[in-house]
């Protein structure tokens, strides 16, 4: 009978002859500590239990997750944000409106021409495949403001769409002092033809003091 520590790869033990216990089955029949690289299952992802986890396991855990959808009603505690992008330039030069990046656009510096803002959602992927029938998004750009500059007509990846401006008039001018705020409820209504048609546009054009 041997006693103490012992270091081995597999242990041969007597029971009704020779029989091999890996080291694996240790592991199953007490709590050693073990060195080195060791092995183990990957547990099934969410599971909440005592098991080890690899790092597999960890890593999954916190890898990036999908936007979450939600139905129903939702009810929020606390702060509610929002995020916003802001340029430190003008619209007319920076026309590209990633929504990738956020809802709302702020343009700190004077706007000096008309501008035809262009919603997408990044470089390399269309708003229109983020968007299916009954979606609504709403997208908000504010700019500093100069009267002879104004937005009349954006375009969503690209492509023409038909606004419908509270009011029924469309912008012809900028307001004199402060900012200018183009607000627009987007919302895709059919899932074929031009953008004109699969896209329903309110749009709305509001000047401050």
């Amino acid at each position: 009978m041997a006693y103490g520590t012992v270091k081995c790869d597999n242990l041969i033990y007597d029971d009704s002859g020779d029989q091999t216990l890996s080291v694996v089955g240790i592991a199953t029949k007490a709590n050693p500590t073990l060195t080195g690289v060791v092995t183990i299952p990957t547990a099934t992802a969410g599971d909440n239990t005592t098991k080890a986890a690899s790092t597999a396991f960890v890593a999954a855990s916190f890898a990036p997750k999908a936007s979450p959808l939600f139905t129903g009603s939702i009810e929020f505690n606390g702060q509610l944000k929002e995020a916003v992008v802001v340029t430190a330039g003008k619209l007319s030069d920076n026309l590209n409106l990633d929504i990738e990046n956020g809802n709302v656009f702020l343009f700190t510096t004077a706007e000096s021409a008309t501008a035809l803002p262009n919603l997408r959602y990044n470089a390399s992927t269309t708003l229109l495949s983020k968007m299916s029938v009954g979606d609504c998004l709403s997208v908000t750009i504010i700019t500093t403001a100069n009267a002879s500059a104004y937005s009349a007509h954006l375009t969503i990846d690209g492509n023409p769409v038909t606004e419908n401006w509270t009011g029924g008039v469309t912008p012809a001018g900028g307001g004199s002092s402060g900012k200018d705020i183009h607000a627009y409820t987007i919302i895709r209504v059919a899932s074929s033809g031009s953008y004109a048609d699969q896209f329903t546009v309110i749009a709305n054009h509001t000047l401050t003091s």
